[in-house]
């Protein structure tokens, strides 16, 4: 979903933003990605998980059927880290690679059954630090942040 793009409308102050306010709304969605890893790092030691292996299994959890291109470019890890990682998890069991089907040589990642058990605990402590700021929000704060993100990833 691309933004529309409307450069004729009329000059709205309430949207204008300036350095301050943008520097300001960067600086919380840094903090909020901190607390987020925050509330996710027991489950991952418990789970006996590296950060780039959580990193990868729950971009798989949330983003399944990325190519292992895709995925490695996402993360912004390097070929023979990436290669490195998902071999331990492949061995480990707790991701599969299927081939896509207009192109045998990609593989897709999707979590194995044994990697959806392993990151549910990780999921639901993210889950509930996110319920949390939603329900002090409210509703159109919520369905506002979802925009503002979706907006800022594509």
């Amino acid at each position: 979903m691309s933004l529309p793009v409307n450069l004729n409308r009329p000059f709205d102050p309430r949207l204008f933003l300036t350095d301050q306010e943008l520097d300001r709304s960067a600086g919380l969605l840094i903090s909020g990605a901190s607390v987020l890893a925050k509330a996710a790092e027991s489950a991952r030691k418990k789970a006996g998980l590296s950060k780039p292996e959580l990193q990868i299994l729950m971009a798989a959890r949330y983003r399944p059927g990325l190519t292992v291109s895709e995925m490695r470019g996402t993360l912004g890890m390097t070929v023979p880290t990436f290669a490195r990682i998902i071999g331990k998890l492949d061995e480990r069991g707790l991701i599969e690679r299927a081939r896509e089907t207009g192109d045998a040589r990609r593989r897709k990642l999707n979590l194995s059954d044994a990697g959806v058990t392993l990151t549910t605990p990780i999921a639901i402590e993210v889950r509930e630090r996110l319920r949390l700021a939603f329900r002090a929000s409210g509703p159109e704060a919520v369905a506002g942040a979802r925009f503002l993100l979706e907006a800022l990833v594509k």
